[in-house]
């Protein structure tokens, strides 16, 4: 599955192609390292998450809490740590 969408981190939805479920995502720029998203379908919340790149630039954290189309409710982390 592709995704694909272009949004700038300005809390305005944007279109969001590739996901069934999902039809535009809201970002906000909350400091210097961390973004809050909302995706949507139909204007109602799907899912929301941040991404947060710590302080010395090394670990990338994805949070992510959800519904699926399904109604089943999720909550995933990432964490990327730099090599």
């Amino acid at each position: 599955m592709t995704r694909q969408t272009t949004y700038q981190q300005d809390s305005k939805d944007y279109p969001y192609a590739g996901n069934p479920d999902v039809d535009s995502i809201s970002v906000k720029q909350v400091d210097s390292n961390t973004a809050k998203y909302i995706l949507k379908k139909a204007g109602k919340a799907v899912e929301t998450g941040s991404r947060t790149v710590s302080k010395d630039g090394k670990t990338l954290t994805l949070k992510a809490k959800g519904t699926t189309a399904k109604g089943e409710k999720y909550e995933n982390v990432l964490v990327f740590d730099k090599q």
